[in-house]
């Protein structure tokens, strides 16, 4: 088949048994959007013995269907003349999407004008290759979208880690005191029911001066692994060094104080049995309150700390409190 069609490409291009040895078998997956029936079997026959999974396309308009599909190929390789629509016009297509990882276009064109070049590219192509070509310098073409695929995901990747780092309490995953206020604040903001939660671990200072950073750490992040564990649902932000702020979106404050509840018994369980060789799970007290409409952050956070601060009061009998939240006009002073 190289041989029968070398005179498409050029006869160069057939030399696809050294190019095979230069492409590892990577799995990336190609589409491969060409009209030409020949055309598109040689092409698809030698990205795959250089260890591409081949995606074929036989006009522009089957192109874009697996190209805005949820897990399109990252690598396209467009032929200019299609019908229904052209590479130039799916090239326009693809970068009028608004994606973290576009694909990445080698266009395969007759036209080898300049101007033909510059309008490719500006439409969105990443490579441009003018036919007849040599499938090694395609070859070659493919190794540089690979390479540039990869620093892409490498680039989405750290993005991520950043964002997530700017978000994230480094020590227990749970939210930083700054992203929990504002996770509070849009809540308030959009009038939503949510029941709202300070959890303190007792005796952290003791925990910090007799057994150290790390022990008072693992305490601290005990509690979140709890409390996602009961609700994984629930927003959960490290307010400071022994309190978390929790936030429970359309759950009321009955249910949240029973599974509370649930959890203080099965910590003091756990610290009833022989010891495992890990933590011991340290005791907390909770206070709890509601959201209301017109209801400012700093009055709800006011009701949820005087609710911990009556908790902590009354331990030993029951180490839960729950505050409502009384109307405006009657609001207390914090």
């Amino acid at each position: 088949m190289a041989e029968l069609l070398g005179c498409r490409y050029g006869h160069a291009s057939c030399d696809c048994h050294g190019e095979s040895r230069m492409n590892a078998p990577s799995n990336m997956r190609v589409l491969i959007a060409e009209d030409d029936f020949a055309s598109r079997i040689l092409l698809q026959a030698i990205l795959e013995k250089w260890g591409y999974e081949v995606v074929v396309a036989d006009d522009g308009a089957a192109a874009w269907r697996i190209l805005e599909a949820d897990n399109a190929p990252p690598i396209a390789v467009l032929d200019w003349m299609m019908p229904h629509l052209s590479g130039v016009d799916l090239c326009a297509r693809i970068r009028g999407r608004e994606q973290d990882l576009a694909p990445y276009v080698v266009m395969l064109t007759a036209k080898g004008e300049q101007s033909d070049v510059t309008a490719g590219l500006d439409a969105g192509a990443d490579d441009y290759l003018v036919k007849p070509f040599d499938f090694a310098e395609l070859g070659a073409r493919l190794r540089v979208a690979k390479r540039a695929i990869a620093l892409q995901r490498d680039l989405i990747e750290s993005r991520k880690a950043v964002r997530y780092q700017s978000l994230h309490d480094v020590s227990t995953g749970a939210l930083n005191r700054g992203a929990i206020l504002n996770q509070l604040s849009e809540l308030l903001g959009a009038n939503a029911s949510a029941t709202i939660g300070l959890l303190a671990i007792d005796e952290h200072k003791r925990i910090l001066r007799d057994d150290g950073t790390e022990s008072a750490e693992a305490a601290v992040r005990s509690l979140v692994h709890a409390v996602r564990a009961r609700f994984p649902s629930a927003l959960i932000g490290r307010y400071c060094s022994d309190q978390l702020l929790c936030i429970w979106r359309d759950v009321e404050i009955e249910t949240v104080y029973l599974h509370v509840e649930a959890m203080r018994s099965a910590d003091e369980s756990a610290a009833s049995s022989p010891a495992t060789g890990n933590h011991e799970p340290a005791s907390f007290s909770c206070g709890l309150t509601t959201s209301a409409d017109s209801t400012s952050t700093e009055l709800l956070l006011c009701y949820a700390d005087s609710a911990l601060y009556s908790a902590r009061a009354l331990a030993g009998a029951t180490e839960i409190f729950t505050l409502e939240l009384v109307r405006q006009s009657e609001k207390p002073q914090c």
